[in-house]
């Protein structure tokens, strides 16, 4: 098949200039995001918090772990925090997830062999105690938006079961094109303030129905969780999400997004780090397999 000729000419680009033109355009869509006075977290936000446990499943990665429990150490609020530690090799990541669970009062569970993505959030979840649940990427920046809007949707209707904030980086709807451009460029400052511009942008804005939300900050209903089973144990490690919601849409039950939370995410820089990006897609690739199979009638 002929390629296309503009991705033929992008090859002949040196990989300096398009990574030179990837920084300026960064920095140009930036211009706005000033530092201001310190970010903090709103009395409706933390209420909103209050209802929700946050599960991170975290597998070595240490430079975007930090970051993430840094922006849950900040902006969490009053969320059941529970950190898994799913089969760490180095020795300074757990010592960190000691560290910034001694020093919040956050839960931490350990598992001595690495079980996957999908096996550690549902160890996670076995003992949150919230109505709500949170399966956060350890790639990922929290800002002083990310509860309210997501508590709001879950209040609209007891029909719907989960909820996706914004975000920078996911195969849904819910990606925000200037904040993906701009994904690995921006501060935590950046972020926080891109996010309180755009969560004020979109306040009134009603949800938008979806027929999955992305993996990277998956919000459910802890009841709906238990009434479904969880993740279809059958089924690959990655991308149970999308199977987890198709069981849902069969019932009646909606998925959707709000617009009035926002959370940062890196994307692949978690468990892609750690054992690839090649094999999370073979994953992913055999999860779809076997949705396709299980749904076929």
């Amino acid at each position: 098949m002929e390629e296309c000729p503009r991705r033929g000419w992008r090859r002949l680009i040196p990989e300096t200039v398009r990574s030179g033109y990837r920084c300026l355009r960064a920095r140009v869509l930036s211009v706005d995001l000033w530092p201001r006075d310190p970010f903090s977290l709103q009395d409706d936000e933390r209420h909103a918090s209050g209802a929700m446990s946050i599960v991170v499943a975290v597998h070595d990665a240490p430079e975007v772990t930090r970051r993430c429990l840094n922006s849950l150490q900040a902006f969490g609020g009053n969320a059941e925090v529970i950190i898994v530690d799913d089969g760490s090799k180095l020795e300074p990541v757990k010592r960190m997830l000691d560290d910034f669970c001694s020093r919040n009062g956050w839960k931490l569970v350990r598992n001595d062999v690495a079980a996957g993505h999908s096996r550690a959030s549902e160890a996670g979840i076995s003992v949150s105690r919230k109505p709500f649940i949170c399966l956060l990427n350890s790639d990922t920046v929290v800002t002083p938006h990310s509860w309210l809007g997501i508590a709001r949707a879950f209040d609209d209707s007891p029909q719907i079961a989960v909820v996706g904030p914004s975000t920078s980086h996911t195969p849904t709807p819910q990606r925000v094109l200037r904040a993906c451009h701009c994904r690995h460029y921006w501060s935590d400052e950046q972020i926080w303030c891109f996010a309180e511009q755009y969560v004020a942008r979109h306040r009134k804005e009603p949800v938008v129905d979806l027929a999955y939300a992305g993996g990277f900050a998956f919000f459910l209903r802890r009841a709906v969780w238990d009434e479904m089973g969880g993740f279809d144990m059958h089924s690959p490690d990655y991308g149970n999400e999308l199977e987890f919601c198709r069981r849902l849409t069969r019932r009646g039950l909606r998925i959707v997004w709000s617009k009035t939370s926002y959370i940062h995410h890196l994307g692949g820089e978690s468990y892609g780090r750690t054992i690839g990006l090649a094999e999370i897609r073979e994953r992913s690739l055999q999860t779809l397999s076997y949705i396709q199979e299980k749904w076929k009638q």
